[in-house]
């Protein structure tokens, strides 16, 4: 059986679809059977196949992957809401079984498994107030926080952080996205007092990518470019150490 790692962040469109294909792609480049899912997309996209998610789509196009959105997705919701809302405005209650049971099948067929969330890991997926903590909780994944460089981003990050700590989450490292040129001072010690805070490691700085779209499918020079920015070895080394965890919980 694989691993996996669930991939959150600090706020809805921080880039976590971008870092999720970027490192779907660098895991495949290095010769690493990795595969990518997206169990809830608001905002899905209706097509004359029905809803499908653009997230799921943009892993494909990214790392060149010939398959069907289906196959990387699970609840597509038509409305860009929070998901207990967009799924009741579809008439669906989200429930984790169907969740995990697609993620148990997973990773018995790939090496590594990334699990992208929706939004922050304080998402609600349904009335009864289970969160997308809770499912990185039920999956026995760690975390990946996908956080912006620039001011005010100590306090999100670090909140995000420390909630996932308390609640008995492994966060195993924060990534930063769209770092702009000509960043600086700023950024930099906006790392080191996360990690200072946290306890937690840096494991990348992703530069602003222009021609990226993700609702579009347009990866750009994601596939060449976002590898570069990661510490692959570190990431790479979370997956032996939580297989065990993971065969054992999901097995």
């Amino acid at each position: 059986m694989g691993s996996g790692i669930f991939i959150t962040g600090t706020d809805t469109g921080v880039g976590k679809t971008v870092i999720t294909a970027g490192l779907m792609t660098a895991l495949l480049k290095a010769g690493i059977d990795a595969a990518a899912f997206k169990p809830v997309q608001s905002g899905a996209k209706r097509t004359g196949k029905g809803l499908v998610s653009p997230d799921a789509a943009f892993y494909l196009r990214a790392a060149g992957v010939s398959a069907r959105e289906s196959d990387y997705s699970l609840y597509c919701l038509e409305q860009p809401l929070s998901p207990h809302i967009a799924a009741e405005l579809d008439g669906i209650t989200i429930v984790k079984e169907p969740i995990i049971k697609r993620c148990r099948e997973y990773l018995d067929r790939h090496r590594v498994l990334l699990v992208e969330g929706a939004g922050g890991i304080c998402v609600p997926l349904n009335r009864s107030g289970f969160l997308m903590a809770d499912l990185a909780r039920e999956l026995d994944f760690p975390l990946l926080v996908v956080a912006r460089p620039s001011l005010g981003t100590i306090n999100h990050t670090v909140l995000s952080i420390k909630y996932a700590q308390m609640t008995g989450l492994r966060v195993a490292g924060f990534i930063f996205n769209n770092l702009r040129q000509g960043a600086g001072l700023m950024e930099k010690d906006n790392a080191e007092m996360i990690e200072l805070l946290t306890g937690v490691p840096l494991l990348g700085m992703v530069p602003h990518l222009p021609g990226l779209d993700v609702d579009g499918g347009i990866a750009g020079p994601l596939a060449d470019t976002v590898g570069q920015y990661l510490q692959l070895t570190e990431i790479g080394g979370l997956f032996d150490e939580c297989a065990g965890s993971t065969a054992g919980r999901m097995g």
